[in-house]
């Protein structure tokens, strides 16, 4: 993807242009755009093999299923058994290498470097405008582990916006010109991501503040219950595989991770979630307002709806 190294004039009104056709902000069009070309410098570097796109971001890309934006692009190494320096270094270069055409800024409260992982936040430059209005940033964050359990995954095609807009208007020529061409990824599946969510929902309710830690995973209600409408995943939500993974996840991460403090003796059944989340939602239902309006490009499902759903859903646990 290059038509951001091209005339910045043609950029800019390619993003207005798509995102009157889709009906949503050019911040979200130029974003997205951002996120795609890190994925596509991942899809044709020598590492796309050994790595997986999961996460919220991988519902919305690969799957079409959520309708919000994240800053964040998880990325799980598959079957790493390098160790130590190896291992760091593996890491540092996929991400090198997918962030030549963005700025690494420091982030406190974000950036993360281990042996294991590496968190980044980084910057793009606004064609656009010199400030973002829709409640997104001018930034990513990316973040890349080996601690993860990736399978299963499956390879999708990744689209941006601006690429959907030119299909749609038959310009083969502007597609092929700026390298817009749809491309495949490896994506984890849907039902793994949909343990994922409710697996850390429930990590973090035992968190001895639990209205914040709950607060900071507020998206993840969101994407179960769009998750929870799709036939599939509706159907392994009911399979007895569903209550099998569960319980594997839960202790896959109850021996990897030791935050919050006391959550790796805890039972599922002792979550505040399942003991009174109706309490719970009450005190975190306007943060879920307020956050996933600016992070959504159509409107958001209503409160009461999403609560109803989640508790179907740990029904199933």
């Amino acid at each position: 993807m290059i038509l951001h190294n091209n005339n910045t004039k043609d950029f800019a009104e390619l993003i207005q242009l798509t995102a009157v056709h889709f009906g949503i902000s050019p911040d979200f069009v130029e974003k997205d755009y951002w996120i795609t070309t890190v994925l596509k410098k991942l899809a044709f570097s020598s590492f796309t093999g050994s790595i997986v796109f999961k996460g919220g971001t991988s519902l919305s890309k690969g799957y079409h299923l959520i309708n919000r934006f994240s800053d964040d692009i998880d990325i799980a190494m598959i079957n790493e058994y390098l160790t130590g320096n190896a291992l760091k270094t593996k890491i540092r270069s996929v991400e090198k290498e997918i962030t030549k055409d963005l700025t690494e800024i420091y982030n406190p409260d974000i950036t993360s470097k281990g042996s294991m992982f590496r968190k980044s936040v980084f910057q793009y430059p606004v064609a656009t405008s010199n400030r973002l209005n829709s409640g997104t940033q001018k930034r990513i964050i990316i973040e890349i582990n080996s601690f993860a359990n990736p399978y299963p995954y499956a390879k999708q095609t990744i689209t941006s916006f601006i690429s959907e807009f030119l299909i749609s208007k038959d310009r083969k020529e502007a597609i092929e010109e700026y390298a817009l061409e749809p491309f495949s990824i490896n994506v984890l599946d849907k039902s793994q991501t949909m343990l994922e969510k409710l697996v850390s929902l429930v990590r973090f309710s035992f968190d001895e503040n639990i209205d914040k830690a709950l607060s900071s995973k507020i998206r993840h209600f969101y994407d179960l219950y769009l998750l929870a409408k799709d036939e599939q995943s509706k159907a392994y939500l009911r399979s007895d595989n569903f209550k099998k993974d569960f319980v594997e996840l839960y202790a896959h991460n109850q021996q990897i991770f030791d935050t919050p403090l006391g959550w790796q003796g805890k039972l599922v059944e002792q979550s505040p979630l399942i003991i009174d989340f109706p309490a719970l939602w009450n005190k975190i239902k306007d943060t879920y307002r307020s956050e996933l309006s600016q992070l959504a490009f159509f409107e958001i499902p209503d409160e009461k709806d999403v609560a109803v759903s989640f508790m179907e859903v740990i029904k199933s646990i």
